[in-house]
């Protein structure tokens, strides 16, 4: 057997959150990246609310709400001038926690501070990344993957005394848009480069006094040209992160100092007491909106902007990479475990291309009303709904079993971003406070285990749903018995009692579309968060964990 189970190639947040949840499993990781130390900058800085759920059952959310904050609203300046406001508005309008979503609201975190993070607490696992690694080549077979790996800088020759060799289990490629292992293994990166809609991105520091950090400012017109100065997250940071588009703009330098911003600043604000210092990543930027139509070949995966990219414009991008990592996770963690046959690893596939076939279309929607808007240009800045990637489902799914609902008369891959029909298997497992041995429903949601919930009134009809899940593998499944408001909490009648809950508010039977007075309900809920099956009794558990390859029995 290879001596590491999985090897990943690249050290953004996806190729981080994949390295964290296989750790969390027992599995044993290498992650290299051919840059020679953590890049620096701002990036995607956006967190969506389905991201934040997702670092809840990793662990990490609690450290990313201490750095992370709400975006700051724009404030467009009138020009000439460019200190007199001529409107403000949030791109992201404030929404109220609920019982069930309890984090509603995109969250900003320079990309930097977010990889932090992640490395932080995957070293936790005895796990570091591996910088000025590179993949050299690779070749597969039935049981194995065979690596090459350089290391030294990216300038450097690969020669014997550089090159490691070694053999994995699987190989997943997260090294971005020019991904290496992407085109070893031939996929078509299909799509097209937007040349009309070019920017100029990247951070700089701005010198005292600047501009104030609770807002992000705004000038000129995005059909002519318009440019953004956005503070960090941090209050004492003095960097901001630059956007500047419109077709007026001239693009031509092949590189970009602070002095030449500046000069552009004054250009189109028509403002000179503002100064800048050290440009980071200071670069031209052209939206590439393309994606590969397979995301898998044998054991190699590829996940991020390796799989895909698109217009910054949604703030998807990095999230719909964490959202791949997830994804794949927890499915090989089982797989090397030997607690799912592997073609378990197929449901990857099938459930991320759909999805990220869907957001593309949004994003590169977003990106023509951004940079074309019609009269309302402030319309064009909101961003709402489904971007919170709360609806995004796999509905279709053939690892999804649901026993409480009628055949969809619609192909549900066509709108995968947003369910209708009430909460259905698939979904997101919303969460719900109760009482007992749990505060709320998310707390017994882990990254590492599935989760039965028994939605009843009599904790001694879940025996049935117990022997099935005792007789799984050690540590695969917890049992959750959630009893109606008001119910006298009981244990059930098997040996090996399962966590006990009250609904607390009513809640939890609310959320989950179950009456008080309705027949026993099974829920299970995988590890990354999504509803797996909605069954009657134990046999329709069973038919679930039989869909991941016979571990029942």
């Amino acid at each position: 057997m290879p001596a590491v189970d999985v090897l990943i190639v690249g050290a953004g947040p996806s190729g981080l959150v994949a390295a964290l949840a296989l750790a969390q499993n027992g599995v044993s990781v290498r992650i290299i990246d051919k840059l020679a130390e953590p890049r620096v900058g701002q990036k995607g800085p956006a967190i969506q609310p389905r991201t934040l759920e997702l670092y809840k059952l990793l662990g990490i959310l609690d450290d990313v709400l201490k750095r992370a904050r709400f975006a700051q609203p724009i404030v467009h300046y009138k020009l000439p001038g460019g200190t007199e406001v001529a409107r403000e508005f949030n791109m992201f309008p404030w929404t109220d926690p609920t019982p069930d979503c309890p984090y509603p609201n995109p969250l900003m975190l320079g990309q930097d501070r977010h990889e932090e993070i992640l490395r932080a607490h995957l070293q936790r696992y005895g796990i570091q990344v591996e910088w000025a690694t590179e993949l050299v080549d690779f070749t597969q077979d039935d049981s194995k993957v065979h690596v090459r790996i350089s290391k030294g800088d990216a300038t450097t020759t690969p020669t014997n005394n550089n090159v490691e060799e070694f053999d994995v289990a699987y190989l997943i490629g997260a090294d971005g848009g020019h991904s290496k292992v992407r085109k070893t293994l031939g996929l078509n990166f299909a799509g097209e480069t937007r040349e009309l809609d070019k920017m100029l991105a990247g951070d700089i520091v701005v010198k005292p006094p600047g501009l104030a950090r609770d807002k992000w400012h705004a000038w000129g017109d995005p059909q002519t040209k318009i440019l953004g100065l956005r503070p960090c997250e941090a209050p004492d940071d003095d960097k901001l992160a630059i956007l500047v588009t419109g077709k007026d703009v001239d693009y031509g330098k092949p590189t970009w100092s602070s002095e030449d911003f500046a000069k552009l600043f004054h250009e189109i604000t028509g403002r000179t007491d503002v100064q800048f210092g050290e440009t980071i990543g200071l670069t031209v930027w052209r939206p590439n909106i393309r994606m590969i139509d397979q995301f898998s070949v044998g054991r190699v995966f590829i996940i991020g902007d390796a799989a895909h990219t698109h217009s910054p414009t949604g703030g998807q991008g990095m999230n719909s990479s964490v959202q791949d990592a997830a994804n794949l996770a927890w499915k090989l963690a089982l797989v090397l475990k030997g607690h799912a046959h592997p073609s378990l690893l197929q449901s990857y596939n099938k459930e991320r291309v759909p999805v990220i076939r869907e957001m593309l279309d949004r994003t590169t929607r977003l990106l023509d009303r951004t940079m074309r808007p019609g009269e309302d240009t402030d319309e064009a800045w909101y961003r709402r709904g489904p971007l919170n990637m709360l609806g995004i489902h796999y509905r279709w799914s053939p690892i999804i079993v649901d026993e409480r609902r009628i055949t969809p008369s619609t192909d549900e891959r066509e709108s995968a971003y947003v369910g209708s029909e009430g909460l259905c298997a698939g979904d997101r497992a919303p969460d719900a406070p109760v009482e007992g041995d749990a505060a709320r429903l998310f707390d017994l949601f882990k990254f590492t285990r599935h989760t039965v919930l028994v939605f009843t009134g009599d904790p001694g009809l879940v025996d049935e749903v117990a022997a099935t899940i005792y007789r799984l593998p050690n540590g695969l499944c917890e049992l959750a018995i959630v009893l109606p408001r008001g119910t006298t909490q009981e244990t059930s009648t098997n040996p090996k009692a399962a966590k006990v809950l009250t609904d607390k508010d009513g809640e939890a039977y609310k959320a989950y579309e179950v009456s008080d007075g309705s027949p026993t309900v099974f829920v299970v809920v995988r590890p990354d968060g999504v509803i797996c099956a909605v069954v009657k009794n134990g046999e329709g558990v069973e038919k679930y964990f039989s869909k991941l390859g016979d571990v029942v029995g």
